[in-house]
């Protein structure tokens, strides 16, 4: 009883900060409806921080909760219903985009360091980059029921899907299997990881030199 009471607390205290990266992640994909799913998940991925939270990293709560918290919403959204394409696109983007970001944020609030000013447009740039490469990917995962009756839109998406599957295969193994299942089948980051028997941190990277690799290969 006493830990059910610690919980209520604790959401109670941190309950505007899950809603509102509930309303920007909705406002980000797109989504209408009802929010309490979303909210609820968002404070699965509170607790889920609270426990994993290290204090001696130097990091605060908030800016490692914010992570969890959106992971969770986002994990939420892709489990609750069928999307179309540009909303899966635009969520498998928001995911890549936090994928890229969280390890430079922690990075950043463990040294305590500000970047210098080139560093940083280099590292944004790399990641926009990367985000875009994960939307396309995303995009081609399968054929768009709205638009088989536009053969011209139709002919445009197969060629799309046909550029993204031949930047694929210039992959290694490894990245091939982590942005195949990530994007193309839907599946969940850290499970494909597991799979291959990898840590959240190399996966990550690998990950970032896949998106590297699928930006160069689609721009060809």
């Amino acid at each position: 009883m006493d830990n059910l009471s610690h919980d209520g607390e604790f959401i109670r205290q941190y309950d505007a900060f899950v809603r509102g990266i509930v309303k920007h992640t909705r406002a980000q994909l797109g989504l209408e409806g009802d929010t309490e799913d979303l909210i609820a998940f968002g404070f699965e991925g509170l607790l889920e921080a609270r426990q994993r939270f290290d204090a001696s990293r130097g990091i605060q709560f908030k800016s490692f909760a914010y992570y969890r918290v959106r992971g969770a919403v986002l994990d939420g959204v892709r489990r609750m219903a069928y999307l179309p394409r540009r909303a899966y696109a635009r969520l498998k983007a928001a995911e890549a985009a936090d994928l890229e970001g969280e390890p430079l944020a922690e990075a950043s609030a463990a040294s305590g360091a500000r970047p210098e000013a080139e560093a940083s447009l280099r590292a944004i740039d790399g990641m926009l980059g990367r985000v875009a490469a994960a939307y396309c990917t995303a995009a081609a995962a399968d054929e768009d029921p709205e638009r088989l009756h536009d053969p011209e839109r139709s002919l445009i998406d197969a060629e799309q899907r046909q550029r993204v599957r031949r930047a694929l295969d210039l992959l290694p193994e490894q990245e091939r299997q982590l942005v195949r299942g990530h994007y193309l089948e839907g599946r969940n980051f850290d499970e494909i990881a597991k799979e291959l028997g990898l840590s959240k941190s190399w996966a990550s990277r690998l990950h970032s030199r896949a998106l590297d690799r699928m930006r160069e290969a689609l721009d060809e």
